[in-house]
C-alpha cells in the first residue's frame, strides 16, 4: 500500500476514497455487495414446485414436489447500467446464472401405468441473463400460453430495490428407467424468474387444461397465491424467485401426448 501511495500521491488517494464512499452511501443497503462477485445459491425449505400434467387429453392433475437442495452460481457484474422503463428511469446490475453450475437432487417415482421405477435428473440448458435493480425496476411477469407464449413484464408499478428478473431459464427434466438407465423422456420447461409476481394462464391451447392458470389452479395448495418472490438482500444472503412455465403437445413414445403447466418458488440462501 505504501508503494502505491507513493505512485499516485496522497491527495489523489484521499479523493478516490471519498468518491467511492459517496457512491456506496448513495446505494440501497441490500445492494452494496453487488460489485463483480460470484455468489453461491442454495434453495431452502419453502421452495415448492407444482406440475399440472395432462396425459393424452386427460384431466390435469397437480403433482407437488420441491426444489430444496438445488444449487447454482450467480454472477453479479461490477458496473451498473441504466434503462428507461414505462414507469421511468431504472438502474440495475447485470446478472448471470451459470448453467454448468446448476445441480438439482435426483428424484425417484413409480412409472406411470406401472413397469418399475423412474429416475429424474434436472439440468439447466444454457446460461440465463437478468437484471438486479438498484432502483426503478418493474419485474412482475404475466404470461398467456397459446400456440405460442406471450409474456408481459411489469405491471406499471415500481418495485423495491433488490428486485430482479432473470431468464429465459430452461430446465430440462431427464427421465430414465431405473432398472436399465435408459432415457425414455426429456422435457424442457422455460421460465422467467422474478422477485415479483408470476402468473401464467393457458388460452388458445386446444388442451384439456385450457383456461387453467398457475398458481390459481394449484389444488394441491403447495404454491402461494399470488405466487411472488422476495427482493434480494446480498448482505443478508436472502431473496426468492418465482416462476411459471408451460409445455404444450409434448409427444413421447412411451407415454403419449403430454401437456404441462408449472409453477415454482426458489427461496435462496446466497453466499460468496
Amino acid at each position: 500500500m505504501k508503494e502505491r501511495l507513493l505512485k499516485i500521491g496522497m491527495p489523489l488517494f484521499l479523493v478516490a476514497v471519498m468518491v467511492v464512499a459517496l457512491v456506496l452511501s448513495s446505494l440501497p443497503v441490500p445492494l452494496q455487495a453487488a460489485g463483480g462477485t460470484t455468489y453461491n445459491v442454495t434453495l431452502q425449505k419453502g421452495s415448492p414446485i407444482v406440475s399440472m400434467v395432462s396425459i393424452n387429453g386427460g384431466v390435469g392433475v397437480p403433482e407437488p414436489s420441491d426444489n430444496v437442495g438445488s444449487t447454482f452460481q450467480m454472477v453479479v457484474e461490477a458496473k451498473a447500467k441504466t434503462e428507461k422503463l414505462k414507469t421511468g428511469p431504472a438502474s440495475y446490475y447485470p446478472v448471470t446464472i451459470l448453467a454448468k453450475s446448476f445441480k438439482a437432487p435426483s428424484a425417484e417415482f413409480p412409472m406411470i401405468g406401472g413397469g418399475g421405477m423412474a429416475k429424474e435428473v434436472k439440468v439447466m440448458q444454457k446460461d440465463a441473463k437478468g437484471k438486479l435493480y438498484i432502483s426503478g425496476g418493474d419485474v412482475d411477469v404475466t404470461g398467456v400460453q397459446g400456440s405460442k407464449l406471450a409474456t408481459q413484464i411489469g405491471d406499471g408499478t415500481v418495485d423495491p430495490p433488490g428486485s430482479m428478473i432473470i431468464g429465459p431459464i430452461t430446465l430440462v427434466s431427464i427421465l430414465t428407467l431405473k432398472s436399465t438407465g435408459k432415457v425414455f423422456m426429456s422435457t424442457g420447461t422455460t421460465y422467467m424468474m422474478t422477485t415479483g409476481k408470476s402468473y401464467l394462464i393457458l388460452k388458445g391451447t386446444k388442451s384439456r387444461m385450457e383456461g387453467k392458470a398457475m398458481p390459481n389452479d394449484d389444488t394441491s395448495k403447495n404454491l402461494p397465491i399470488p405466487l411472488v418472490g422476495q427482493p434480494l438482500d446480498l448482505n443478508a444472503g436472502t431473496g426468492a424467485l418465482a416462476g411459471t412455465g408451460a409445455v404444450m403437445n409434448s409427444k413421447n413414445k412411451t407415454i403419449g401426448l403430454m401437456d404441462y403447466l408449472n409453477g415454482q418458488l426458489w427461496v435462496m440462501k446466497i453466499t460468496k
